[in-house]
């Protein structure tokens, strides 16, 4: 171990990784009715490339590990154990234990990593008598062996047919694969900070050559004006590049929502017939980081609450499985990733007696369907009677709701009483470039996400009428809408409007709820480069960034929703001390 090579070790531990995603993929294709040889295969090829590296480099307790389970593999491609459930759980253990042994390793190169547990269950598979017997004929009824798995009855021709599959591994052993002229590697790896920072320096390109362009019309020479021109092509194409170099594949996020669905269905106990489609999908790096926990708890809640038990699915004439689906694909520029289940629906009925029971809801409130939909959001909010390892704490659906909302997302939500239910998450492909809409306040100008604007309406004398003391709302196709100007929801309440007709940007809070939020004038629609802002404010409300704009000039990006919030909590606390005033 002394004699480690830090720089070929770590190229081993990224290949690892990605061996054991398509490790894991296997295992799970077992429980397949439909599974080939090819899984077979597949599995034994990548145990004896991970054994193999992890020896080649040094990690022998790694490679040990691997050999035994390469043993067992092989096993079970020759018909000497069937792949039942216990088994392909012992399997993903076997995966988990790997995964985590790479990732200590990647932490510390000199770690011992080794599960006597693991190694002794596979030895008892890998030195059962029972599978001993199997190579002088096959047993005449099924039996349990020592190793806990029960080994099935192979009629004569089964039997033979594994023979020759033991000489043909035997006599071979990977020379077909070897024999295969390997693949070339056309990618690199190259570390996020370097592509930060290009794209960082491509966003200030396009800032100044956006500045460029609106001037172009003041050149006197043809020659310059077809160069700007040209230039204004050119870096959008850079551009359109370097954010490519962020995006990554959905589907090793969705593999992992495969042992997700298979792990809470078994907890449950309910049959679940779980479908991807999709996975071919880019998006940026850190959404598909953080879009994973949300994708988690949608698909946990799918199978706990969204499918009925199996008994209540026969009598209301279902299958017997349940069935959920998780897909993405591509609509007007940004992604939508759906997560459905063919469950019992939500009942808003149900919702909002729930609501009212914890308190989110008084009596006097009447939220329609679709607001009672939104209060399975609500931070405590659940419809289980009792907590499990599963649900029932209320904290779910608010990490999604939370989590899509800082990816600057939207979550929307379909059911049909005793049919299912779907969640329709609406992400960007990236977030370093939005679009946005600059609005102007007095002399200062913010920008608007425009995934958070429904619409804007231009404010008429008397569409804004006067509720209680401080209150207003706008009357808007029927419908009262509550009015806030921006620079009170920034804590500028001394400033006054100036005497001209205010333009009105409808957003909706997290219970999609309509707000009217007054602002001077709109300047127009734009996409924007996002700034992270400093530590120094992290402190302020409502603040998802800051932009330059073709002037050159920083604004602030304004999260709406964080707004909203901070307003209702604002408007909360006021009257519980005009009602403590009161008393």
């Amino acid at each position: 171990m002394a004699d480690l090579d830090p720089e070929l070790c770590n190229c081993f531990l990224d290949e690892a990784k990605e061996l054991l995603e398509g490790a894991e993929r296997c295992f799970l294709d077992l429980e397949k009715a439909d599974r080939g040889p090819a899984v077979f295969d597949h599995m034994l090829r990548l145990a004896h490339n991970l054994k193999g590296s992890a020896g080649a480099v040094g990690f022998d307790g790694l490679s040990k590990f691997t050999h035994k389970l390469e043993s067992v593999l092989l096993r079970l491609k020759n018909g000497e154990c069937s792949s039942h459930q216990k088994l392909i759980s012992l399997l993903l253990e076997c995966g988990d234990f790997l995964n985590g042994a790479v990732a200590l390793l990647r932490q510390n190169l000199f770690a011992k990593v080794t599960n006597e547990e693991l190694s002794l269950r596979l030895e008892s598979i890998i030195n059962c008598k029972i599978c001993e017997k199997l190579k002088s004929g096959p047993p005449d009824a099924p039996q349990a062996g020592p190793c806990g798995f029960v080994h099935p009855v192979l009629d004569e021709e089964q039997f033979l047919e594994g023979e020759r599959r033991v000489a043909d591994v035997q006599k071979s052993r990977w020379t077909v694969s070897k024999s295969k002229e390997p693949e070339r590697d056309d990618s690199i790896r190259v570390g996020l900070e370097r592509i930060d920072r290009l794209m960082n320096n491509v966003g200030e390109l396009v800032i100044l050559q956006t500045g460029l362009s609106q001037t172009r019309h003041l050149l006197q020479s043809a020659v310059q004006f077809e160069t700007v021109s040209q230039m204004d092509k050119i870096i959008r194409e850079v551009q359109e590049i370097t954010m490519a170099l962020r995006l990554v594949p959905l589907s090793q996020t969705f593999q992992k929502m495969r042992r997700i669905v298979r792990d809470t269905s078994q907890a449950v106990l309910k049959e679940v017939e779980f479908e991807v489609s999709g996975e071919d999908i880019e998006l940026d790096k850190n959404v598909v980081e953080q879009l994973s926990d949300p994708l988690v708890h949608l698909l946990r809640n799918a199978v706990d609450h969204g499918l009925e038990p199996t008994e209540e699915r026969i009598r209301s004439g279902k299958s017997r499985q349940g069935h959920v689906f998780l897909g993405a694909y591509h609509s007007g520029g940004r992604v939508v990733i759906e997560v459905r289940d063919d469950g019992k629906g939500l009942d808003p009925r149900r919702l909002i007696a729930k609501a009212r029971e914890k308190r989110l809801l008084s009596d006097e409130d009447r939220p329609t369907d679709e607001q009672a939909y939104q209060l399975i959001f609500a931070p405590g909010f659940s419809t289980k009677e009792e907590v499990t390892s599963t649900s029932g704490r209320g904290v779910g659906m608010d990490v999604v709701k939370t989590n899509i909302a800082a990816l600057q997302g939207d979550v929307a939500i379909e059911t049909t009483l005793g049919l299912g239910t779907t969640f329709r998450i609406t992400l960007p492909l990236t977030l370093a470039i939005i679009d946005g809409i600059v609005v102007k306040l007095g002399t200062e100008r913010y920008v608007l996400p425009l995934v958070q604007v429904s619409e804007t309406v231009q404010i008429e004398t008397g569409q804004i009428s006067k509720i209680g003391e401080t209150g207003q709302v706008l009357r808007l196709r029927n419908e009262n809408i509550p009015v806030c100007g921006l620079e009170i929801m920034l804590g500028h309440a001394n400033r006054q409007r100036p005497p001209m007709r205010s333009v009105g940007i409808i957003v909706h809070d997290e219970l999609n709820s309509p707000h009217c939020m007054l602002v001077d004038q709109i300047v127009g629609q734009q996409q924007v480069v996002i700034k992270r802002l400093g530590h120094e404010v992290h402190w302020l409300a409502g603040l998802m960034g800051a932009a330059i704009l073709a002037d050159g000039e920083a604004v602030l990006i304004l999260d709406v929703q964080d707004l909203l919030r901070r307003r209702a909590e604002s408007q909360k606390c006021e009257q519980r001390n005009k009602q403590r005033e009161a008393v």
